[in-house]
C-alpha cells in the first residue's frame, strides 16, 4: 500500500483528444483520474458515463472515477459496470456511504469516499473500513487549475493516523494543486496516491512529468 499511485486528471487534457491524451501517459501512469461533474452537486459540468464508457476501450490504464455529483447512489455504480477500478463520490452528497460503497463493489469496482474542502473528516473516519479509498480535496471540488491549500493537509495527517492506528487497506488521494512543488509535502503528511492535472497534461512531455511527480513523491 506504501507505493505511490500518479493519477493524472483528464480534466486538464484536450477534450477533444482524450484518447490521445490518455496515451500520452499509458506506462508512466497508474491510474488515469475522470472527473465526473453535473453540474448540481458542483458549478460545472465536464463529462459522464457515455464519455468513459468510450474511453474505457481507448487505453488499458485502470480508471479513477470522481463523482461530483448528486445522488451517487443511483449513479455511481453505473461507472463500475463501465469498468472504472476505482469509484469515488462525496460524502457530502450521499446519505448512506457505507451502502454505496457496497453497491460498488458488488458491481466490480473499488469504492472511494472523497472529502471536499470545508468538510472536516473527523465524522467519516469510522467509516473507512467500507472503502479502499478516501480522497481529501486539497482545493474546493469542482475546478481545475486551483491553488493548492497546504492547511487542508491536517485532513491527510489525521486520517493516516486513524489508517495506520486501525491496520486498514485503504489508499490515501489528494486532489488538487498536485504539482512538482507540493507533492512532497502531500506525501509526507501520508498521501500515497495523487491526482496531478495541470501538472501533467499542462506539461511538454506528460509522461515525463509523471515521473518526476513520482520521483518526488517517494523521497
Amino acid at each position: 500500500m506504501s507505493n505511490s499511485v500518479i493519477a493524472p486528471s483528464i480534466l486538464a487534457a484536450d477534450f477533444a483528444r482524450l484518447a490521445d491524451s490518455a496515451a500520452a501517459v499509458e506506462g508512466s501512469a497508474d491510474w488515469l483520474h475522470v472527473d465526473v461533474m453535473d453540474y448540481h452537486f458542483v458549478p460545472n459540468l465536464t463529462i459522464g458515463l457515455p464519455v468513459v464508457q468510450s474511453l474505457r476501450k481507448a487505453t488499458t490504464l485502470p480508471f479513477d472515477c470522481h463523482l461530483m455529483i448528486a445522488d451517487p447512489a443511483r449513479w455511481a455504480p453505473q461507472y463500475a459496470e463501465a469498468g472504472a477500478y476505482n469509484v469515488t463520490f462525496h460524502a457530502e452528497a450521499a446519505t448512506d456511504p457505507a451502502a454505496i460503497a457496497k453497491d460498488l463493489r458488488a458491481a466490480g469496482s473499488r469504492a472511494g469516499l472523497a472529502i471536499d474542502r470545508d468538510t472536516p473528516v473527523e465524522g467519516y473516519l469510522d467509516l473507512l473500513p467500507h472503502f479502499d479509498l478516501l480522497l481529501i480535496m486539497t482545493i474546493k471540488a469542482g475546478f481545475g487549475g486551483q491553488a493548492f491549500i497546504p492547511e487542508l493537509l491536517d485532513k491527510v495527517r489525521a486520517a493516516r493516523r486513524h489508517v495506520d492506528t486501525g491496520h486498514l487497506e485503504l489508499r490515501i488521494e489528494v486532489d488538487g494543486g498536485v504539482a512538482e512543488d507540493t507533492i512532497a509535502a502531500c506525501a509526507e503528511a501520508g498521501a500515497d496516491t495523487f491526482v496531478a492535472g495541470t501538472a501533467v497534461f499542462g506539461a511538454e512531455d506528460p509522461a515525463a512529468a509523471v515521473r518526476r511527480l513520482r520521483a518526488l513523491a517517494s523521497g
